[in-house]
């Protein structure tokens, strides 16, 4: 899987996401689900680091970064917290957004599949 192109699709959803709340509710409710979408690509390039860190390689293995993927979840929740009581919003919508990077992996897992299935074969 191409990571860039998972975090265009993680950033093209937060945005749908974004204008969708926009035009349905109050400018607040999207703020909460764009904020919340953020952190979710924030979680997805904090997994994305910390993956490649703990991956098979030379590089010397930290121990703190694989008690750091653990600890982000805590952190995604806290940021959660923090945005629907400084809005004052709903928590739908922060955590429509913080399942941004969710979406898109799902959509990008069944977009392989799919072509896997019925795309074209080369031949190497």
């Amino acid at each position: 899987m191409n990571i860039r192109r998972l975090y265009w699709l993680t950033a093209l959803f937060g945005l749908i996401g974004f204008v969708s709340y926009f035009s349905a509710s109050r400018p607040r409710s999207a703020l909460a689900f764009l904020l919340g979408s953020l952190g979710s690509f924030g979680n997805l390039a904090l997994f994305d680091w910390l993956a490649r860190g703990l991956g098979p390689g030379e590089r010397p293995r930290k121990p703190w970064q694989a008690g750091a993927f653990a600890t982000r979840y805590l952190l995604l929740f806290t940021a959660g917290y923090v945005i629907v009581k400084a809005l004052n919003v709903n928590p739908l919508a922060v955590i429509l957004g913080l399942l941004s990077s969710t979406a898109a992996v799902i959509i990008w897992s069944l977009a392989e599949l799919f072509q896997s299935r019925f795309g074209t074969r080369r031949a190497n």
